[in-house]
């Protein structure tokens, strides 16, 4: 087991579990029989799921479980009536809460018949098995591009035929980084000050909430992106921005002063290499613009910022910093977390998805929404995963912190579309003020998303 996937796996505390959270909905009736077949002949082929951890003279391995059964990691939960919408977000809280068996390997399915006309699989995976991207890779091993296909999983990617692809200027680059520069950069980030105090800072409680709002069409979003000539991540950060700064400030916080910092995680790894799972991004620290009123500038603000960072090597610092703390003994990687995690609020995560409709077992995803995790004292989360043209947005907080989820979800939704009216404005009054002698001042030049 790597250093770093070591650090994911001691970093479970009674406040915040490292399990990544998702449900999968789908329409019509459930057909256990066939979708334990599937799961039982497709999610072996990763060896991470047939195995558990094991601690020998220090060192953590991963070990071949001899007790392995499937159906120890697929639960059927049959409801007596149909589920609404508060009773599965009730019910996804509580399973939430519960710490995944550590005797075996560390994830589960639970599947709930009669949820929205359908069923549900709450798939639960602990952190140190593999990251966002590699889940992705998971799930559309797991699943097939239409309702026909029987037990056996598509070649296409099979992770047993999938070959290790290396960018040659990437790996040039990876070998060019400078050890020195990485340090300072670890030794930056230990020596900001605490993030600003506000309600998003207090003492956690551990009482989780999980939340989700019906989805955005990609479409929309993808045309206020291109609009702007910034990617899809830059105009997330700016919602959330904006949501952040509405909702601290009908709670009476200040919000013209200090920004608030987050965690924003950065993809290191190649995406052909997924298969391989394991965790290959960094946290890099972000000053989200809450302090800006106008929604344009914060979109401005936000790009610029997530720009400086893909050119640094913070991501990759950080990363280092995984992997150091996963050298250290339990309590030092505690305390180090702790010191790491304060300089920030909350922890923005954002996953591509599945591009087109997927099937498992013969029934058809409607929908895939997922949470990230919090470390250390950050107790807010919020995920944007885009699935088959729609973005879901997720919201997983401590409640202590965030005592009305709902209310900040929604007003992240309203800051999508507070962006959207501000910056088709902008771009109407543009020649305008062209005319008149008053440059319109552009964003970055079109990037991929």
């Amino acid at each position: 087991m790597t250093r770093r996937d070591y650090a994911w796996h001691r970093m479970d505390t009674n406040k915040n579990l490292m399990v990544i959270n998702s449900i999968l909905l789908f329409e019509g009736e459930v057909d256990m029989e066939r979708l334990v077949s599937t799961i039982a002949h497709r999610l072996p082929n990763y060896p991470r799921f047939t195995q558990k951890v094991v601690t020998r003279w220090g060192r953590a391995h991963w070990v071949e479980d001899e007790e392995f059964n499937i159906l120890d990691h697929i639960k059927h939960e049959r409801m007596v009536e149909e589920v609404s919408r508060a009773e599965l977000q009730n019910h996804l809280t509580r399973i939430a809460h519960l710490p995944l068996a550590t005797d075996r390997p560390m994830w589960h399915m639970t599947v709930l018949d009669r949820v929205n006309g359908g069923h549900a699989i709450v798939f639960r995976v602990h952190h140190c098995i593999t990251d966002g991207l590699g889940l992705v890779h998971v799930l559309n091993h797991l699943t097939d591009d239409n309702g026909l296909h029987g037990r056996t999983p598509s070649p296409v990617g099979h992770p047993h035929r999938a070959a290790v692809t290396g960018n040659p200027v990437c790996f040039n680059l990876a070998r060019a980084v400078s050890w020195l520069k990485i340090a300072g950069h670890v030794t930056r980030l230990s020596m900001l000050w605490p993030d600003a105090r506000t309600r998003l800072k207090a003492p956690m409680h551990g009482e989780k909430q999980l939340v989700w709002l019906p989805p955005l069409e990609m479409d929309r979003v993808r045309t206020l992106s291109k609009r702007m000539g910034v990617t899809l991540n830059d105009v997330w950060v700016a919602a959330v921005s904006g949501a952040l700064r509405a909702y601290l400030s009908s709670n009476g916080e200040q919000v013209d002063g200090r920004a608030l910092r987050a965690a924003v995680t950065f993809n290191l790894r190649e995406k052909a290499n997924a298969f391989q799972l394991g965790n290959e991004f960094g946290l890099v620290a972000v000053e989200l613009p809450t302090n800006v009123d106008d929604p344009c500038q914060r979109l401005r603000q936000s790009s610029a910022r997530m720009t400086a960072i893909k050119r640094s090597h913070q991501p990759r610092a950080t990363m280092t910093f995984l992997s150091i703390a996963g050298c250290l003994p339990t309590a030092l990687q505690h305390f180090a977390l702790n010191l790491f995690t304060s300089k920030g609020s909350v922890v923005l995560t954002n996953i591509e998805g599945p591009g087109s409709r997927r099937y498992l077992a013969g029934s058809r995803m409607t929908d895939l929404i997922c949470w990230v995790p919090q470390a250390g004292k950050l107790g807010v989360g919020l995920a944007f995963i885009s699935y088959a043209g729609q973005i879901q947005l997720a919201l997983f907080v401590d409640t202590d912190q965030v005592p009305d989820p709902d209310r900040l979800m929604a007003l992240t939704v309203e800051a999508f579309a507070e962006l959207e009216t501000a910056t088709r404005a902008m771009m109407e009054t543009a020649p305008e003020q062209a005319v008149e002698g008053v440059p319109a001042v552009p964003l970055a030049s079109a990037r991929a998303a």
